[in-house]
């Protein structure tokens, strides 16, 4: 808990008047107000729900309540002065036991007038025996984008050239313009580009595109569904789609959501609103605006593109788990949680978790953060520690967000048969902070910084404890260098405007950790994918394992310093370097190295432009009789001009291109050599996955 709620709840205990901004007090606090203080839980510094607190309360009050015994609810009504309370979700979730174990039952809603002081009702509330928690219901810290820049094409004619399947990967025009799917070092694209400072994905593509079975939720500003790159990509509830306006078609207590739902300002369907909608037939059901990704920058649109565009369509960009141009590619749920200025709530985003566990998504995009200074996971989950007259006080409960966010995570709640689990992944905030931003932070989530097409550091990113992984996010240079940014999908006539080429045919240049991010959970879905196509199953923890552990050195490049434009000071600025070195996660994310980890094929490391000879006793017995076969893609890939041999034990290869591919070790033992007809060989074999990439050792990185 912060300093100045503190200085607040002292001020009401004191009789001092209360208002938003509020000076710290000397007056010294009770023994009795610490134990109502540390009821105080969750996000005391942000903007707040007028008129509504939520409350945990104990088991047995909140059996009462939910069984309708008035007595219950009106003790809580009469201390509180509150005009009414119910449970603080809007549709209970689905899975009864993984919500009780999470204490989600127990969470409720007070509503009251909005003159009302917050801080005294929160005072009320916290002093009855039956409240465990008080939680401000406040809303999400907005997202925005530093920059939005429209991306013009040059005219085409039909003589205009296609990118190159071997070069790029898919038959998508702006492919050659995505550094971070496929870096080819190429200056006239990205002024700072470094061969391979990308996401690893194009030799990834030979093995999967992606999955419809996989369904990510996109927890940000609503996904533009009218886009040509992004129409057939989308989640779709069948039953709203093809059912009536203003009901609820399929049952699940969301009306209209054909997409996903819009969480701002959404709220439970009273009767009187039914009888004005649907002819006074009563439902239990939420009604919210329709999903609207105009208001804002496109910044929803943005990130769905990295991950799920549909490739191969002759249209527009590509993206990671886009598919192959057979209708095959991840499909993107919208959890609108901003809408313009307008942010969803404690209580809505949570709602917002809970409808993606229970709607089908098995992985949560949240480019998403706030941008305190908390340093510790208890004091995001509880409120955190802190000293009153020189006595450390502890908070008891645990804030709505975090235990629906554990809701979505369970076991119990896996919405993909090769899955136990799902995941979520986050942006580590762009604050230059040495800390992840929360919910990032927290050790059950994956919290992703940035690098650029130069593979060093966005000089905006956080980085530190609490973040996981490294992905490209880009970044702004000046104004003729906008292809160093992150090129996806955009919305022409967003709020904040980038007219780009117009309609439906929109795509801009965004950077960020919260472009990072998708990047992590296109890789993720596209792991997934892989999975389900081998027919294997992982628990979170052993899949999060895999793709920590799937990743490219990055230290090795941080020396030095580096000139970045700072957008939040308009100068410019030097980095030193030397700071980010075991900092920025496990690593940079490698879509084909996390391919080859789900498969259980062991990666070498190469570097390229560099005859290497790497020792292979770990993988089998460096015996000089293998014959090594590699195939014409894995040559391609590499730019192999001679095939790998072993010599004394260890593997010689040289590739003269950045790439992936595997090449097979062949064997045969038993025979008797000494007879012509004499026992027979059993042959044998073992494959091995090859990543050449900017920088490795001798010793062949192995993973």
């Amino acid at each position: 808990m912060n300093r100045r709620f503190i200085a607040a709840l002292a001020a009401v205990l004191a009789g001092v008047s209360c208002t938003k901004e509020i000076q710290e007090i000397s007056e010294p606090v009770s023994e009795g107000q610490q134990m109502l203080i540390t009821k105080i839980v969750g996000d005391t510094q942000g903007e707040f729900q007028q008129g509504s607190l939520l409350v945990k309360l104990d088991e047995a009050t909140a059996s009462s309540l939910a069984a309708g015994e008035a007595g219950a609810a009106t003790g809580i009504l009469s201390a509180t002065g509150a005009e009414d309370i119910c449970p603080a979700l809007l549709i209970q979730p689905r899975n009864k036991e993984v919500a009780r174990k999470y204490g989600l039952h127990r969470w409720y809603q007070l509503s009251f007038d909005e003159s009302a002081p917050l801080a005294e009702v929160a005072l009320k509330a916290a002093s009855l025996p039956s409240v465990v928690s008080v939680q401000y219901n406040s809303f999400l810290e907005q997202v925005r984008s530093d920059k939005v820049v429209e991306f013009v094409p040059l005219p085409e004619t039909k003589a205009s050239p296609k990118p190159v399947p071997d070069v790029y990967g898919f038959y998508d025009p702006y492919l050659k313009h995505q550094w971070n799917l496929v870096n080819t070092g190429d200056k006239s694209i990205a002024r700072n580009a470094v061969e391979g400072a990308d996401v690893g994905v194009k030799d990834a593509w030979r093995l999967t595109g992606g999955d419809p079975s996989v369904v990510v939720a996109v927890f940000d500003c609503a996904v533009n569904s009218m886009h040509e790159d992004l129409k057939d990509a989308l989640w779709v509830n069948e039953a709203e789609v093809n059912g009536e306006l203003n009901k609820d078609d399929d049952g699940n207590g969301f009306i209209d959501d054909k997409y996903g739902f819009n969480f701002v300002n959404c709220s439970k369907i009273t009767k009187d609103y039914v009888n004005g909608l649907l002819g006074g037939k009563e439902v239990d059901a939420v009604k919210g605006n329709l999903l609207d990704w105009t208001k804002g920058s496109g910044h929803g649109t943005h990130v769905a593109g990295i991950i799920g565009a549909v490739n191969n369509n002759d249209k527009g960009v590509s993206s990671i788990a886009g598919g192959t141009g057979n209708n095959d590619g991840v499909r993107l749920m919208t959890c609108q949680i901003f809408e313009g200025s307008m942010s969803a709530s404690d209580s809505q985003n949570a709602a917002a978790y809970i409808y993606a566990a229970d709607n089908g998504a098995c992985i949560a995009q949240c480019s998403y953060g706030n941008s305190y200074a908390i340093t510790e996971d208890d004091m995001y989950i509880n409120g955190g520690e802190f000293k009153i007259d020189g006595k450390d006080v502890k908070l008891d409960g645990s804030p709505l967000e975090n235990a629906a966010l554990r809701y979505f995570l369970d076991p119990a709640n896996s919405n993909h048969p090769s899955l136990e689990g799902n995941i979520a992944v986050f942006a580590a905030g762009n604050h230059s902070q040495p800390y992840s931003s929360y919910p990032g932070a927290l050790p059950y989530v994956i919290s992703v910084t940035a690098f650029g097409a130069d593979y060093l550091p966005g000089g905006y990113t956080n980085y530190g404890p609490g973040c996981k992984i490294a992905a490209p996010g880009g970044e702004y240079f000046d104004a003729d260098n906008y292809g160093m940014m992150i090129l996806s999908t955009g919305v022409s006539n967003a709020a904040q405007s980038s007219p780009g080429i117009g309609g439906d045919r929109n795509y801009v240049y965004m950077q960020g950790t919260s472009m990072a991010c998708p990047h992590v959970s296109g890789v993720v879905a596209l792991g997934i994918s892989y999975a389900k196509k081998l027919g294997k199953k992982f628990s979170r923890d052993e899949f999060q394992s895999l793709l920590l552990t799937s990743v490219n050195e990055l230290d090795g490049h941080f020396t030095g310093t580096k000139d970045y434009y700072d957008l939040s000071s308009y100068s410019w600025t030097k980095l030193d370097l030397s700071r980010y070195q075991g900092k920025m996660g496990t690593g940079a994310v490698d879509a084909w190295k996390f391919l080859m980890a789900i498969e259980g094929t062991p990666t070498i490391m190469t570097q390229a432009g560099k005859k290497m000879s790497i020792d292979i006793s770990r993988y089998c017995n460096p015996h000089d009789e293998y014959t090594i076969t590699v195939d014409a893609a894995t040559k391609t890939a590499l730019g192999l001009s001679a095939d790998p041999v072993i010599r004394n034990g260890r593997l010689e290869i040289e590739c003269s291109k950045i790439g992936s591919g595997k090449i097979t070790l062949s064997g045969a033992v038993g025979k008797d050599t000494a007879k012509d007809n004499g026992i027979g060989e059993m042959s044998y074999s073992r494959e091995l996955s090859i990543a050449s990439r900017p920088f490795a050792t001798n010793n062949g990185g192995w993973l």
